[in-house]
């Protein structure tokens, strides 16, 4: 695979995460897809932890990005529900497929398990931010690598942030660490069963990003 085509590749898995990423977008797909139609309220009553300015603000981005449809009914008081567009529902699959990989996760950190909305939002903050889709899926198409090695295939990342997500990555049962006992000291890199056990969702995701973009280009030169 050549340079173009990988970054176009990742490209589209960072667009589709962007769309995704956030504590709350998850869990307000969730409701619309599961329980269909939400007025403002009902999503708020649905999701008592989201603050109202935080539940707007979501809502308008999710509009914004294609995947929640906003309807505006002229009556008084005012009445306005939302509900998933064509591109949102396209989303569900992958989001019971996060649901899964949350379940066997949780198993893994034998963390409890408190239902299905817990499980998807586990499983986005694992891999949520703009760097860690990236860092994993060179791991995942070009195997192990030492620090250096993937500052250089990701030369807009500072070496801070970069120590800084594979840390997390770590710590999250994703990536390994091996340490050689050498001089100079020699650090590598790859994904744990756990992590390779995400790049079926990856592919998904970008399978996904190249329908979101083809359909916003469509939609552009429709106007």
């Amino acid at each position: 695979m050549n340079r173009e085509k990988l970054n176009h590749l990742y490209h589209e898995k960072e667009l589709a995460l962007s769309v995704l990423e956030g504590k709350w977008k998850l869990i307000i797909l969730c409701h619309l897809g599961l329980k269909g139609t939400k007025r403002f309220t009902e999503l708020k009553n649905l999701i008592p932890d989201i603050t109202q300015r935080m539940l707007t603000n979501q809502l308008r981005e999710l509009e914004k990005d294609g995947l929640v449809h906003r309807e505006v009914y002229p009556v008084v008081p005012p009445k306005v529900e939302y509900s998933l567009t064509e591109l949102g529902k396209s989303l569900m699959p992958i989001i019971e497929m996060l649901e899964e990989w949350g379940k066997n996760y949780l198993k893994v950190k034998n963390d409890k398990n408190k239902g299905i909305y817990y499980e998807k939002v586990q499983t986005l903050s694992v891999i949520e931010g703009k760097w860690k889709l990236i860092i994993l899926c060179h791991l995942g198409l070009k195997g192990t690598k030492r620090f250096m090695e993937l500052k250089k295939l990701i030369p807009n990342i500072t070496q801070k942030m970069l120590t800084n997500q594979l840390r997390e990555l770590e710590e999250d049962g994703l990536v390994h660490r091996e340490v050689y006992p050498v001089v100079p000291p020699k650090v590598e890199y790859s994904l744990t069963e756990q992590g390779k056990s995400l790049m079926t969702v990856l592919k998904m995701l970008e399978d996904w990003g190249k329908n979101y973009i083809k359909q916003i280009e469509k939609n552009a030169a429709a106007r």
